[in-house]
C-alpha cells in the first residue's frame, strides 16, 4: 500500500504547518535542498507503493483533497465532498480551475472527473503496487481484477458530468475521505495516457509499449504543486513552482532540489547546510565531535516530532536462497529456519535485543528515546472511547509472557529483558532448537549508520543470550542491497534470516491500514517477511505451508473479524487491537522505532507545511516556508505549543 520505507541515511520529516491554506498572502521563502539516497523508481504515481517515490510525485499531481497544517483533510481538486447515510456512496465535487500542465508548464486540459476513471482503470490494468488498497473497497473492482468481467463500466468509480465524482463502496467506509490523499487514488489523462503508447490504453495494457510513469519529466501530466526539471540517477532531483497551479498563491518556494547522497560521510548533510545547500540537518550523536556542535548550536538545535512509520525487525519464514551467508549445510540452513519457525524462539530473540542501545547508535539518548516504538500500528493513532488505541493493544497483550506491568508506549524499550532472553532459550531447547543458531542480516555497506546499528544489535543478542544466537552482517552493494529487501519483487528475493530494512506508514485513518500488510490474500509486506501474499503470482504451496506453520491464518481471522465491524469503532478498533497484540504475543515481528525524530538545525519556518499520519500530504512542500535565518529553539518551542493547541 502506501508507504513501504526504506531507512539508510538519518532523516526527517519536519512537520508540520500553522499557515495551511489561511496563511499570509505576501511571504518571501528561500528554495529546498536536501539529500536523498534511493532514486526515484516511478513516476506513474497510481502504480508505485514506494515512499521514496511518493516523496516527489506528491508534489506533481494533487488528490482530492488534502492535509492541512493541524491535519485536517482539507479541499484540494475537489472543492467539496459528501457521503450518502451509510458511508457506501461518497461524491466529490472537482474544482474547476484545477489544470493539467505538461514538463514545460504549459497548459494541457482541465483537470476533470473523468481523470479519477482513467487511473482506477489504469491502475487495475496495470496491477498496481497498492492495488489490494481499494480492490476490497471499491464496488465492482475485484471482479474486473480477477476477469469475472472486462467491462470497466461495471466498476464504482463514475463520472456524472466533467466536475462530479461517484465512488460506490461494497460496503460502508466511514473514513473513505482518507484514502484519497494517497497516490492510487490520483487522478490521470486519458488523452495524455494513452498517447504514451499503445501499451496503455485502457482494457488493453502492454507495460513495455507504455513509457507514461518513466522517469523523466515528459513522462506525466502535473496538477501539482511542482513540476520535475531534472533527475539524474545519483545524482541530482530538481523540480520547480507550477505556475499554473490552482492555488499556486500557497506555494513560497520556487526550486527544490535533491542532492544524492550515499550515507558513507557522517557529516556530508550538515556540512551542505552550513554551505547553505540543505535546508535542514540533523545532528549526530555518533559523531567524534557532538558536543561541539551542541554546543555550537545550542541556541537553535530541537528535537522533531515522530512520525506514523514503524520500523521492524523482521523474520523470513520461507527463506529459499543462501548466497549471503556464513551457513556451509544444509542442516544449518534447516536448523535456522526451525528456529525461526518457534515461537519461543522469536520471544527469546524479542527479549535478547537492546534497541534502545541500537538507536542511539546515531542518537543520543533523549533523542532515541522519542523514536522507540513497540507496536505496529502506532499507540495514540486512533482512539475511542476507551482511551488511545494503544491501550486497546496493552488490554490484549499476554501477561504470561510479558508481564501484568508491561508498557508499549512510544519512548520505552519495552521488551529487553536478558532473563526473559534466557528463559525463552531453554523453552525454545525444550521445543527441540539445537543452538547456537546464526542469523544473516543484509545491510548496505556503504551506509555508515545502519552499520552501526546492525552491529549494536549483534552485540545485545549476541550478548543476552550468552552466544546462543550469532548475527552475521553482510554488507553488499547498493543495487544487491535493495534488490534483496525494500525493492524486492518476491519473498523468494528475500535472502536473509532477519532483516531491518523496511517500515511502513498508514495510508488512510484506520488501524486495518497497518495490519493489512500481513494479510494472507492481499499483503503488501509478505515479501517482507519471506512470503508471498495469495493474490501475487509468486504464491505456491511451499509458502502457504510456511503461512500456516507461522500462524498467519490465525492472524488472518482476527483480521477478517474486525474487517466485518462496521459503524461501532469502540468495538472494530478493539478487534484490530487484538491482531497487534497478536503480532506480540508470537514476536511475529518485531518494532524498533519511528524514522523521523533527531536533534535537528534548521532554516525551514516551523509548522509551515502539511501534517499527515497517512495518504502521502506529508511530502508536500506547498505551504512550506524557508527563511534567511537558522530557526531558534525557542522561536520552534513556542510554534509547537500553539500547533498542539490548534489540534485541539
Amino acid at each position: 500500500m502506501k508507504r513501504l520505507f526504506t531507512l539508510i541515511l538519518v532523516t526527517l520529516l519536519l512537520a508540520s504547518s500553522l499557515v495551511g491554506c489561511g496563511g499570509p498572502t505576501a511571504i518571501t521563502s528561500q528554495d529546498y535542498g536536501y539529500v536523498f539516497s534511493n532514486d526515484l523508481g516511478k513516476m506513474d504515481y497510481v502504480l508505485s507503493q514506494h515512499a521514496e517515490d511518493h516523496r516527489y510525485n506528491a508534489n506533481f499531481v494533487d488528490g482530492l483533497l488534502e492535509n492541512d497544517a493541524t491535519g485536517k483533510y482539507v479541499p484540494a481538486l475537489a472543492e467539496k465532498w459528501e457521503a450518502n447515510a451509510d458511508a457506501t456512496e461518497w461524491t466529490f465535487h472537482i474544482r474547476k480551475d484545477a489544470k493539467w500542465v505538461t514538463s514545460t508548464g504549459e497548459v494541457y486540459a482541465n483537470v476533470t472527473a473523468y481523470d479519477w476513471v482513467t487511473s482506477m482503470q489504469h491502475a487495475a490494468d496495470f496491477k498496481s503496487d497498492t492495488i489490494g488498497l481499494i480492490q476490497p473497497v471499491i464496488a465492482g473492482l475485484d471482479d474486473y481484477i480477477n476477469g469475472v468481467t472486462t467491462d470497466f463500466s461495471t466498476v464504482g468509480v463514475k463520472a456524472v458530468d466533467e466536475y462530479t465524482l461517484v465512488y460506490t463502496l461494497t460496503d460502508s467506509f466511514s473514513y473513505f475521505d482518507t484514502y484519497t490523499t494517497y497516490a492510487i487514488l490520483f487522478p490521470i489523462n486519458k488523452d495524455f495516457l494513452e498517447s504514451k503508447g499503445l501499451g496503455c490504453a485502457l482494457g488493453n495494457p502492454t507495460p513495455s509499449d507504455c513509457t507514461f510513469g518513466a522517469v523523466q519529466p515528459d513522462s506525466i501530466l502535473y496538477s501539482g504543486a511542482f513540476i520535475l526539471t531534472n533527475f539524474t540517477s545519483k545524482s541530482v532531483i530538481e523540480m520547480k513552482k507550477n505556475e499554473n497551479y490552482w492555488d499556486a498563491a500557497h506555494v513560497y518556494i520556487n526550486k527544490a532540489t535533491w542532492t544524492f547522497d550515499d550515507g558513507s560521510d557522517p557529516y556530508s548533510i550538515i556540512n551542505g547546510f552550513e554551505a547553505g545547500t540543505y535546508s535542514y540537518a540533523a545532528l549526530r550523536a555518533d559523531w567524534n565531535d557532538y558536543a561541539d556542535y551542541k554546543v555550537k548550536y545550542v541556541d537553535n538545535a530541537y528535537i522533531t516530532m515522530p512520525d506514523s512509520a514503524t520500523f521492524n525487525v523482521a523474520f523470513n519464514y520461507n527463506r529459499s536462497q543462501y548466497k549471503y551467508t556464513n551457513k556451509k549445510t544444509q542442516a544449518e540452513h534447516d536448523a535456522t529456519h526451525k528456529a525461526i519457525m518457534n515461537k519461543n524462539f522469536r520471544l527469546a530473540f524479542m527479549f535478547a535485543f537492546d534497541k534502545l542501545s541500537y538507536v542511539q547508535q546515531t542518537a543520543e539518548e533523549e533523542v532515541a528515546k522519542t523514536m522507540l516504538r513497540n507496536t505496529l500500528t502506532p499507540p495514540d493513532f486512533v482512539s475511542t472511547s476507551n482511551g488511545f488505541y494503544g491501550e486497546l493493544i496493552r488490554s490484549h497483550i499476554d501477561e504470561s509472557i510479558f508481564g501484568a506491568d508491561f508498557d508499549l508506549n512510544d519512548g520505552v524499550n519495552a521488551f529487553y529483558n536478558v532473563d526473559k532472553c534466557l528463559e525463552y532459550i531453554a523453552k525454545a531447547e525444550a521445543d527441540g532448537v539445537v543452538f547456537p543458531i546464526t542469523l544473516d542480516v543484509v545491510i548496505w555497506v556503504k551506509s555508515n549508520a545502519q552499520g552501526k546499528r546492525v552491529n549494536s544489535m549483534k552485540n545485545s543478542v549476541e550478548a543476552s543470550t550468552g552466544g546462543k544466537i550469532i548475527i552475521n552482517v553482510h554488507p553488499l552493494p547498493e543495487d544487491i542491497y535493495y534488490a534483496a529487501t525494500y525493492r524486492g519483487v518476491n519473498g523468494a528475493a528475500s535472502d536473509w534470516d532477519i532483516s531491518i530494512s523496511t517500515g511502513w506508514s498508514a495510508d488512510y485513518m484506520d488501524p486495518n491500514t497497518y495490519l493489512n500488510i500481513y494479510n494472507v490474500n492481499t499483503g503488501d509486506m509478505m515479501m517482507a517477511v519471506g512470503l508471498d501474499a495469495k493474490n501475487s503470482e509468486y504464491f505456491n504451496a511451499k509458502t502457504d505451508d510456511a503461512m500456516k506453520e507461522a500462524g498467519l491464518y490465525e492472524y488472518q481471522a482476527l483480521l477478517d473479524a474486525a474487517d466485518a465491524i462496521k459503524g461501532d469503532n469502540d468495538a472494530r478498533y478493539d478487534a484490530y487491537a487484538k491482531a497487534d497484540a497478536w503480532l506480540l504475543n508470537n514476536a511475529f515481528t518485531i518494532p524498533i522505532m519511528c524514522s523521523t525524530t533527531s536533534m535537528t538545525v534548521a532554516k525551514i519556518v516551523p509548522f509551515t507545511a502539511p501534517y499527515a499520519v497517512a495518504g502521502t500530504s506529508e511530502y508536500k512542500l506547498k505551504f512550506m516556508q524557508i527563511g534567511e535565518d537558522i530557526v531558534k529553539a525557542a522561536d520552534q518551542a513556542k510554534a509547537k505549543e500553539a500547533w498542539l493547541k490548534a489540534r485541539g
